[in-house]
């Protein structure tokens, strides 16, 4: 008898093993161009397959969700990204948007009743706020500096960091 249920557990974990796994060749950021939208300048980075498309911001929502597995708003353009008439834009991408240089989060870019100049700091000593609209519900993940220094070597770390939260989330959108 023990034989046999040992039998059955084993064929069934043979079974599930691939149902619900991510593509991992999807994960290996040498494999994929990453294409993503930048308003402001496009940030120097160590991966040489990231594409950076600069575009206006009004430009965005002329874009089809096809065209970029991201968005990064850089620090130059924190305000004018915080304006009423973008809140409904970033909830309803089908791509991250990343708020690069935020210090206030990713509230002041969805509620409308509020701007960036006017939204308090968070003091969470974060540098950038991804915002994921994942079927009507938003999930927040913010990238820190490494031992919380803001060096040049740190800053591309924590754009990697992004890049791989980036092919997550496209690998995770193909298995859907």
């Amino acid at each position: 008898m023990c034989k046999y249920l040992f039998t059955l557990l084993l064929s069934c974990c043979f079974l599930t093993s691939g149902c619900a796994s991510i593509d991992e060749s999807v994960l290996n950021p040498n494999e994929q161009t990453i294409k993503i939208g930048v308003v402001g300048h496009p940030p120097m980075v160590n991966e040489k397959n990231i594409e950076f498309i600069e575009l206006e911001l009004g430009a965005v929502s002329s874009t089809s969700d096809a065209e970029f597995h991201a968005l990064f708003i850089m620090p130059e353009s924190l305000e004018e990204a915080s304006s009423a008439r973008f809140a409904g834009l970033y909830k309803n991408l089908k791509y991250p948007v990343f708020f690069i240089g935020s210090t206030k989060s990713y509230y002041p870019f969805i509620e409308e009743t509020l701007t960036y100049s006017k939204a308090p700091s968070t003091n969470s000593g974060m540098y950038a706020t991804g915002f994921i609209n994942e079927n009507g519900q938003y999930k927040i993940i913010e990238y820190g500096f490494k031992n919380d220094e803001q060096t040049e070597e740190n800053l591309k770390e924590l754009y990697s960091s992004i890049f791989n939260t980036i092919l997550t989330e496209v690998a995770q959108r193909k298995t859907k």
